[in-house]
């Protein structure tokens, strides 16, 4: 048996695509995943070999869908309208940081 191999070109697609479905710029993705905006313009050109599970993570926080889809491990994208999925990343980012402040307080 074969060992399946990460595909970062397929990773880089998918943010990529998800990115624009929710217009976001790369800085914002980068912000609410807490990663740098060079790093997540590595990884939409597939130039980042090996992600870590917490920039996985992060990203598929950011674009508003689970792990396993961003990792296309699930070819199924939400279909939900675009605007709608910015405004639900915004509301959960947003929850994030309150609960964040009151745990910090």
């Amino acid at each position: 048996m074969s060992a399946v191999r990460f595909d970062g070109v397929a990773l880089g697609t998918r943010i990529k695509l998800l990115r624009e479905l929710r217009d976001m710029s790369l800085q914002q993705v980068a912000d609410a995943a807490g990663l740098t905006k060079s790093h997540v313009w590595e990884m939409e050109q597939g130039r980042s070999v090996n992600p870590t599970v917490n920039a996985v993570w992060g990203l598929s926080a950011a674009l508003v869908v689970d792990p396993g889809t961003l990792l296309g491990l699930s070819a199924k994208v939400p279909n939900v309208n675009p605007v709608a999925m910015k405004i639900a990343g915004i509301v959960d980012r947003e929850i994030n940081r309150a609960v964040a402040a009151q745990v910090s307080a």
